[in-house]
């Protein structure tokens, strides 16, 4: 008996202590069963992974936790982090006035005042009368939806960090108490990720001299076509996508040109992949600097002036992989293009980069549109102010 309550309470002390591993360490993800965590002085790394069981390489586990059947330090914390990964912060997402704007949509007075409360099936929200005009609105950068912009917010996040339409619709009943078909949530995001991806395409990012370009196959139907993309070196930023059915000159070309709207600078080097294509796309692109052109194989890097090789790019492929798994293939090209579209703007300008220390691709870009904790929020924000400007 006593014996068991000792093995209690060491339990509890490694739990709590892999509460201070995470709040100083970041894991490091190596693949689905395998994680990297510093030890403390940052001398090694240890390596937690979960087959049929949990296992680590740390000195505790080693010598004493597995032959108690107990968890270390580390597999504490893997535990906890992936069940914080996709955890709802829910301070985020409370009903509230969200919005900087505090005057009339239709006449833009800043005679307004409140008037009441609006409730529905999603919540309560304010609801606001302008003095000059006369008409009534709600301040809220999500309108004709039921529900707000910050459920709004957290569907699409939940939707891009891997979670199917129907776990999104459930967590939203669990957490709020909307009910919405899965449609719905699809609806919204085509909806609202056009509106945001209008007004991210036309922020420009500030480039490095070196473009990464390689494609990678998806599923369309039944068949499989090749996704394209091109990506800066310093910032990770994803400057252009596109999907086309096979790999021609033409097809290469298509993408360095898509790319070239994005750059702040015509990059001294290309760094590709082995087909010819890419090849004699880049010499009829960038004529003056087709001599720096790198040639990258599996096998090696053939260099000319500077060693380069594509496995930045690789490394994307393998995240936007994780995702393509949930969906299991694209119904149409249309729909394959306008999903890869929004995952350029969430990779961009929502999802923070281990190797950015923590900052997105725009941030390291130098893309300062002063996005808060909650990216979704302020991005939905700006897009929607954009739209007004324009009409």
């Amino acid at each position: 008996m006593v014996a068991q309550t000792d093995l209690i309470g060491e339990s509890a002390k490694r739990k709590e202590r892999a509460v201070a591993v995470l709040n100083t360490r970041v894991p490091e993800r190596v693949n689905d069963t395998t994680y990297l965590i510093p030890s403390s002085d940052g001398s090694t790394k240890y390596k937690v992974r979960h087959l049929d069981s949990y296992s680590c390489t740390c000195p505790d586990y080693t010598n004493r936790c597995k032959d108690k059947g107990l968890y270390c330090k580390h597999i504490n914390a893997i535990i906890l982090f992936n069940k914080m990964k996709n955890k709802v912060e829910l301070d985020d997402f409370q009903v509230e006035d969200i919005t900087d704007e505090k005057n009339c949509p239709n006449c833009k007075s800043d005679k307004i005042m409140q008037k009441g409360i609006r409730k529905n099936k999603s919540g309560t929200k304010q609801r606001y009368k302008c003095s000059d005009c006369g008409s009534y609105f709600v301040l809220d950068p999500a309108k004709g939806i039921k529900g707000n912009a910050r459920i709004l917010c957290l569907a699409l996040d939940m939707y891009y960090k891997g979670n199917s339409l129907r776990d999104i619709q459930d967590t939203l009943y669990q957490s709020f108490g909307l009910k919405l078909h899965h449609e719905t949530i699809r609806r919204w995001n085509n909806r609202f990720m056009s509106k945001i991806n209008t007004y991210t395409d036309q922020l420009k990012p500030q480039t490095s001299d070196t473009m990464h370009i390689d494609e990678q196959m998806i599923q369309i139907g039944k068949d499989n076509e090749y996704c394209w993309n091109a990506m800066d070196n310093k910032t990770r930023f994803l400057l252009a996508t596109q999907i086309t059915k096979i790999r021609r000159i033409k097809d290469a070309r298509g993408i360095i040109q898509k790319a070239k709207t994005k750059l702040s600078q015509k990059p001294d080097f290309v760094a590709t992949d082995k087909g010819q294509f890419y090849k004699k796309a880049i010499r009829r692109e960038f004529p003056t600097h087709a001599k720096n052109y790198v040639h990258f194989n599996r096998v090696g890097v053939n260099h000319i002036t500077k060693k380069v090789d594509n496995q930045i790019i690789e490394r994307y492929h393998g995240t936007f992989r994780e995702r393509d798994k949930v969906i299991r293939g694209f119904k149409s090209e249309q729909t394959a293009q306008r999903y890869i579209d929004n995952w350029q703007t969430y990779y961009n300008f929502v999802r923070p980069h281990t190797t950015l220390n923590g900052l997105t691709p725009a941030q390291e870009a130098g893309i300062g549109i002063g996005l808060d904790r909650n990216k979704w929020l302020g991005l939905l924000k700006l897009s929607q102010s954009a739209t007004t400007q324009l009409l």
